[in-house]
């Protein structure tokens, strides 16, 4: 298939070029993330998304005037990640009530990054090794 060595490693470099740019394409190099950890907010839970690529809870918050907002808190992780920490599909359900600190969207002060969240007073583990 490869007539030379030389021919398979330039392959291998358009592959390896191709799947950086996925990659940064779809993380955005962190730079969609603030740096400053916020929170901790109480919201109600609309909608709990456990699929690929990333966690998402849609949930209400109540704003400065009193009225509810939509937020969208995603996770670091895949489900399969998760999963592996004790997350499973129904780990939150619409009507729970959830505290998240968050690391707020640079562009969208209602979405945020989960960096902690508590279901019911209880914690879910979101950080690992």
């Amino acid at each position: 298939m490869f007539k030379t060595m030389k021919q398979l490693g330039l392959v291998a470099a358009a592959i390896a070029a191709a799947g950086m740019y996925t990659a940064s394409a779809h993380h955005g190099g962190g730079v969609e993330w603030g740096q400053e950890e916020r929170g901790p907010v109480t919201a109600t839970v609309t909608e709990f998304a456990f699929r690929f690529p990333h966690v998402q809870v849609a949930a209400e918050v109540a704003g400065a005037d009193g009225a509810a907002e939509q937020w969208t808190f995603v996770t670091r992780w895949t489900p399969t990640i998760l999963r592996r920490h004790g997350w499973t599909r129904d780990s939150l359900e619409p009507g729970d009530t959830i505290v998240v600190t968050y690391l707020p969207h640079v562009q969208s002060p209602t979405v945020g990054a989960i960096r902690s969240i508590e279901v019911n007073g209880e914690p879910l583990p979101v950080e690992f090794e």
